[in-house]
């Protein structure tokens, strides 16, 4: 087998998933990626096999950009900020990918270690912050789906128009509130 080409893999996800964003998903097929990517059929059938190997590699490499950009917050001596800085990752990562971030979040693809890798950071932030007395109780779970569930909302509400940055920051900012031990 020949070793999978991570610049033309990207290059066809990204070209697809435009594709699937303007034309919807009757209007993807491995030819007009392999078109828009302006390479032949053979390379997006040798990668992919098939539509839904496609929809399955847009599906993973939405999440693995995601991860890497959770992985890139730093962590600090502030529980709290490290927490926030992750929801403000986590934006920055969707905005970067709007044509990805949809398909992330849509049925088809059943629970995936990839988006599971995603959350596991949120939840480890949330159990810091208890840990050091930033929020109340002892099971992060709960809390870390409110604060995910609000930060997925807002991103959604941003990149369908209706709000702005500024409205997810004091979103972000309300979100933790009910948590808080201080």
């Amino acid at each position: 087998m020949a070793p999978v080409n991570l610049e033309l893999t990207v290059r066809l996800v990204d070209a697809a998933a435009r594709i699937l964003v303007e034309d919807g998903p009757g209007g993807l097929s491995l030819r007009k990626v392999a078109a828009a990517a302006g390479v032949s059929t053979m390379p997006v059938y040798t990668l992919f096999g098939d539509k839904q190997g496609l929809l399955d590699a847009m599906h993973r490499e939405g999440f693995r950009r995601l991860g890497l950009a959770l992985a890139a917050v730093p962590r600090t001596d502030d529980a709290l900020a490290d927490l926030v800085a992750l929801g403000f990752a986590y934006r920055e990562a969707a905005l970067a990918s709007p044509h990805l971030y949809g398909l992330m979040f849509t049925g088809g693809f059943g629970h995936t270690e990839a988006a599971d890798a995603t959350y596991r950071p949120l939840v480890t932030a949330v159990a810091r912050c208890q840990s050091e007395g930033v929020f109340t109780g002892t099971d992060p779970e709960p809390v870390a789906l409110h604060l995910w569930a609000l930060a997925h909302g807002m991103v959604s509400l941003e990149l369908s128009g209706k709000v702005d940055g500024a409205a997810f920051a004091e979103q972000l900012g309300y979100a933790g509130l009910p948590f808080l031990a201080r």
